[in-house]
């Protein structure tokens, strides 16, 4: 069989084909593994083939290799340029970084079949190969073992990298756990306050398990979970939701990457010093824990 691409553009038209695959399966399919598969070309190939296709309509002056080595340098520094664009016109992100590099490849695509109408044909940029099937019985026994076992080969590295590339990487398993001050940021926090006085903070809560997970948040006055167990009863603090229950504890079902966050208020009847204890439970057991230091104070008269 032979395959010419000169009077037909037969490589422009798979530059779109695949292009436009990738833009279907991004949209269709946004898990599959045909996503890496055809975002390799489209981020390191394609863009600088269409460019080198505009620029060079001829047979000369580049070769084949040359052609090639070229699309790959210029992808290379096609792609950042795009980026950099985005960066101060709309976002680096997986959508505005598709649509406008489809554009870029979509539109030098047909600037390039442009240019090589107008080209003559004798000088027309030309690729032609033939693909002849190999007669089996001219091969002798060594051989169609080798060939056997390299076909063997591709299919096993092929279900290997298909593996690889649709089994779910689990990263480290850890859950988040924060106290945020007033202004939602790791700091500012209400620790020094007059007797009575409310305070206000965040708990953020951030499941990177893996799995759900069931865990039990409860917030004291207290050195220990264990202490702050027999405080429990204590009159002279409170905790509450921003709907003025009384709160002491809360039982919180995360999924992966699921975030729960909750604004909290506390006042303490009492001056002194106080280690504001918050414990997060996971099966009945202390899974993670904080603390701050609060100051009471007299009011000033």
């Amino acid at each position: 069989m032979r395959i010419k691409i000169k009077e037909r553009p037969w490589d422009l038209l798979i530059v779109v084909l695949l292009n436009t695959l990738l833009i279907l399966a991004v949209a269709l399919t946004p898990d599959s593994i045909w996503r890496t598969i055809l975002g390799l070309p489209f981020i390191l190939f394609l863009p600088g083939y269409v460019l080198i296709s505009f620029l060079f309509p001829e047979d000369e002056p580049l070769d084949h290799i040359e052609r090639i080595a070229l699309s790959f340098g210029l992808s290379i520094a096609i792609t950042p340029l795009i980026g950099l664009a985005l960066n101060y016109t709309w976002e680096i992100s997986l959508v505005p970084i598709l649509y406008s590099q489809s554009l870029f490849i979509y539109s030098f695509s047909l600037l390039a079949y442009l240019r090589r109408r107008s080209t003559p044909s004798e000088e027309l940029y030309n690729i032609e190969f033939e693909i002849n099937p190999p007669d089996w019985e001219d091969y002798d026994w060594i051989d169609k073992v080798l060939v056997v076992a390299t076909v063997g080969l591709l299919i096993a590295s092929g279900g290997l990298a298909y593996h690889i590339a649709t089994t779910p990487r689990t990263g480290e398993r850890f859950t988040e756990f924060g106290i945020l001050g007033e202004g939602g940021e790791a700091d500012d926090y209400p620790n020094n306050l007059t007797v009575n006085e409310t305070g206000t903070f965040s708990v953020t809560v951030v499941n990177r398990e893996y799995e759900r997970v069931n865990y039990t948040l409860v917030v004291g006055l207290g050195y220990t979970y264990e202490d702050m167990e027999r405080e429990i009863e204590h009159t002279d603090y409170k905790f509450e939701l921003p709907s003025n229950n009384s709160y002491i504890q809360t039982d919180l079902e995360l999924e992966h990457e699921e975030k729960w966050n909750q604004t909290m208020n506390y006042s303490v009847g009492e001056e002194g010093v106080y280690k504001l204890s918050f414990f997060l439970l996971r099966e009945g057991e202390v899974y993670r824990n904080l603390h701050l230091w609060i100051e009471i104070t007299e009011q000033e008269d």
